[in-house]
């Protein structure tokens, strides 16, 4: 079982090899952005899903010494901190291998103190803030009826005061339901409390969930970063382009676009430039994995990407 893939050219994180610990969509949230679709049953129980010493063989696998890594990132098919031994991989990949953690979330369970108490362990954690408006948050991030806004951000604001890692913040912008005035107000004045190193103002590159789903206009979105620039008072960052390609060429490429995909779609050029490295007709082996129902090709914004069928 493969449950690590890359190393990706990572917009925040350099060269991120990531690990897959949560199966496909078990999730908090079920975003209308959401790049891997709709999550059927949404849950806040934390469980164990995979033994840790397959985790740890997946990224030694992927890890060698003649690739560079600057993060081993997790950021799985659904919430990292549902995993209930999420505190224990990261104990043992800090034990196994000689590079930092990284855990991206959605942050809605950091009022459970067994998850902050995992998080702490990490050597750096991106918190996702979409929403501080209750009907704009169910809206956009759609999620688990059982929990509140209020809690997230208490969970939240508990975590970041005694965090001592780097913290950063990620709000993703979707036209017309969270790039509100009052919105981003109250969003940029929640991240001014944290004092993240840093905040990214992110759009939907990728295909989401709900067609409908549209980027920010333009003027919208620097708006949005003169919001946080005068709320904040850190360091903002746009994240308006998909990823660069890969910096490495792995050694299996089909291996590579399976699992890569399985967590987010990868653009089909790139996925042709990782394959031609290895295959005099890349566009061959993307049929090949088309008939075997391994893949699917969608377009979004004038783009095609390389989408795993689950």
């Amino acid at each position: 079982m493969n449950l690590a893939f890359g190393p990706v050219n990572s917009r925040r994180l350099g060269s991120s090899l990531g690990v897959n610990n949560i199966p496909y969509k078990h999730c908090t949230y079920s975003c209308v952005y959401c790049q891997l679709g709709k999550t059927r049953r949404p849950t806040i129980k934390r469980r164990a899903f995979y033994d840790p010493k397959l985790i740890i063989e997946s990224v030694r696998n992927l890890a060698r010494p003649s690739i560079n890594i600057d993060y081993i990132t997790f950021v799985p098919d659904g919430e990292p901190t549902l995993d209930s031994k999420l505190g224990l991989e990261i104990e043992m990949l800090k034990e196994n291998f000689s590079k930092p953690i990284a855990v991206l979330t959605n942050s809605s369970l950091l009022w459970m103190k067994t998850v902050r108490e995992d998080l702490e362990q990490a050597d750096l954690v991106s918190l996702k803030i979409d929403a501080a408006v209750v009907d704009v948050w169910r809206k956009l991030n759609r999620p688990h009826k059982s929990l509140s806004l209020d809690r997230v951000v208490n969970g939240i604001m508990e975590f970041a005061s005694s965090y001592r890692g780097i913290l950063i913040t990620e709000t993703m912008l979707v036209r017309g339901l969270n790039d509100s005035q009052e919105n981003l107000e109250l969003v940029a004045e929640l991240i001014a409390e944290l004092r993240p190193k840093k905040a990214y103002i992110s759009i939907p590159v990728r295909p989401p969930t709900e067609k409908w789903v549209k980027p920010p206009s333009e003027a919208t979105l620097l708006k949005a970063y003169d919001i946080f620039m005068e709320k904040a008072r850190i360091e903002i960052e746009l994240l308006t382009s998909i990823e660069p390609p890969p910096r490495t060429t792995p050694d299996n490429p089909l291996d590579y676009i399976l699992a890569t995909t399985t967590v987010h779609p990868l653009k089909l050029d790139y996925a042709l430039e990782v394959l031609e490295k290895h295959y005099s007709k890349p566009q061959e082996k993307i049929e090949e994995l088309k008939i075997k129902g391994l893949i699917k090709i969608v377009e979004h914004e004038g783009q095609k990407f390389v989408m795993r069928k689950l």
